[in-house]
């Protein structure tokens, strides 16, 4: 897990003490420190000469694990939202995120776009047509024009 930074101040007083002698034990004791934490200030320390914090590797993230959340959270509610959305949504908590981000962010959650399927529009034309078109290949029999079934799934 995480934790943040120690201040500036606490690093400087690590090294200070163990310049005075103290062991690690006795440091992580007194300023209530891990050891483990006490170790590695002070090897950055021998190895650099420096108790401040150095530049990092790769580009920083744009955006924070807060964000990420936030627009996973509103992915998952609407899966069909489109990117204009969602950007500014992302506006809305203060971030400014180029659309590429905001789709690579919930495929790798494992969310994917979707688009609901057209369906068209039965006008009274269209099914007059499919009607003629059931008569003419199944046959005039009374009983198959009652299950003649359209596309919006009503019964004619």
């Amino acid at each position: 897990m995480k934790t943040k930074e120690l201040s500036k101040q606490v690093r400087d007083k690590v090294v200070e003490k163990y310049r005075s002698g103290l062991g690690y034990k006795k440091i992580s004791e007194t300023l209530n420190i891990p050891r483990s934490t006490i170790k590695s200030i002070i090897k950055k320390w021998k190895e650099y000469g420096t108790t401040t914090n150095l530049s990092r590797e790769g580009r920083l993230p744009n955006l924070t694990d807060q964000a990420r959340r936030a627009l996973i959270r509103e992915a998952t509610k609407r899966p069909q939202i489109t990117l204009k959305e969602l950007q500014s949504s992302t506006l809305e908590i203060g971030v400014s995120v180029h659309r590429a981000t905001l789709t690579r962010t919930p495929h790798r959650a494992g969310l994917y776009g979707r688009v609901a399927r057209k369906k068209a529009i039965a006008y009274r034309k269209n099914k007059q047509t499919c009607l003629v078109f059931a008569k003419r290949h199944v046959g005039d029999s009374p009983n198959i024009r009652k299950k003649v079934l359209w596309s919006d799934e009503t019964k004619m």
